[in-house]
């Protein structure tokens, strides 16, 4: 599987719902969304970035005790958004070496299917929330470059491509 970089148009594409009924059994998207996702050392992958049109994405959660593997997350909602906000650096497997400082809820509880279609419910904190954003503005057209200003973008990519020529 491959990822999309940037720049593609799947990166700012909303996805569909994911139709349990109609849809092709999603196990086998799942599988290969988690093996690329750990393969390219990421905790979290969207549908958007490897071209499939619907409402999924995995993540690895950090600090939630009774889940220590990936979680397929489908038609996702966030239902609470805590008040405390906290900015920190953000990496996208869309868009390799690029980091940017986010501000972004410290909390949120989130609705969503699981890969049996059952309705689950997740509070998350700290990185684990942040991933879970992340993830679910991929499936509605939003990447995270567009959540910081046209000046921290240019800087973090000026940055960006001086490590390269450095490194490379």
């Amino acid at each position: 599987m491959n990822i999309v970089k940037y720049p593609n148009d799947w990166l700012n594409k909303i996805c569909d719902p994911f139709d349990f009924e109609k849809d092709p059994d999603p196990k086998p998207l799942v599988k290969d969304m988690i093996e690329t996702m750990l393969a390219n050392k990421g905790i979290g992958l969207a549908a958007t970035q490897i071209e499939y049109d619907k409402a999924v994405f995995v993540f690895l959660p950090q600090n939630i005790e009774d889940h220590k593997e990936a979680i397929a997350v489908f038609n996702p909602s966030i239902v609470n958004v805590g008040t405390h906000m906290h900015t920190a650096v953000e990496g996208c497997l869309s868009h390799p070496g690029l980091e940017l400082e986010i501000k972004r809820p410290e909390s949120i509880t989130a609705e969503y299917l699981d890969i049996h279609g059952q309705k689950r419910v997740l509070y998350l904190q700290g990185i684990d929330a942040r991933c879970f954003l992340h993830e679910f503005d991929h499936l509605c057209g939003t990447d995270f470059t567009h959540r910081v200003s046209k000046v921290k973008r240019d800087m973090a990519l000026k940055k960006l491509k001086k490590r390269n020529k450095v490194n490379g």
